[in-house]
């Protein structure tokens, strides 16, 4: 466990390194809320929080992880490495578009860019899209949409996907074996 001051110093350089290195606005998410709204005439989403978070935030909050002595902290800090960018926004849906014709890929912006439906699930009244685009062989960039009767959530997170992947891979094998051989029921 960490010194109380420990606690204290890490708490304040997160709140500096967010602050600073991370921001409160993307007009990448608002414009895909605008879109979808301009496609779903009937929908209105507004916005609740929205937070970009780049690189030295990224790095900031991976190097605080990383002080704790957990082997989860350790892994977490360890996939932050491989992403270079996360955005995400929460907004609340005053009207609910019709979730059978709602198809956020047939938008201009998702079709345009070379972005592919990785999956799509529907259950009640929540419909959740996770898309993804390749260069040069490689995952680096992920969209996801979740809307429901209360929220759309829109996150994209750009980076090293592929090696991310196969980080937690490995580790969760890792951490499969380890249980399995030890019989410790999880």
């Amino acid at each position: 466990m960490m010194p109380r001051r420990s606690v204290l110093i890490a708490l304040v350089l997160l709140t500096f390194g967010v602050s600073t290195a991370g921001c409160f606005y993307s007009r990448e998410l608002s414009q895909t809320r605008r879109d979808l709204e301009r496609h779903y005439p009937e929908a209105r989403f507004h916005q609740e929080i929205v937070v970009s978070l780049g690189p030295a935030s990224l790095r900031t909050i991976g190097w605080l992880v990383g002080l704790a002595p957990e082997e989860e902290a350790q892994m977490a800090r360890d996939y932050l490495h491989e992403i270079d960018r996360v955005k995400v926004g929460v907004y609340s849906v005053e009207y609910l578009p019709n979730l059978d014709e709602f198809d956020p890929p047939s938008l201009r912006r998702f079709r345009d860019d070379g972005w592919e439906v990785a999956v799509k699930a529907r259950e009640d009244n929540e419909i959740v899209w996770v898309m993804y685009r390749e260069e040069h062989n490689a995952v680096r960039d992920i969209y996801v949409i979740v809307l429901s009767d209360e929220d759309l959530v829109l996150a994209r997170v750009q980076g090293h996907l592929n090696r991310l992947l196969e980080k937690v891979m490995e580790d969760h094998y890792e951490i499969r074996n380890l249980v399995n051989d030890f019989g410790i029921d999880r």
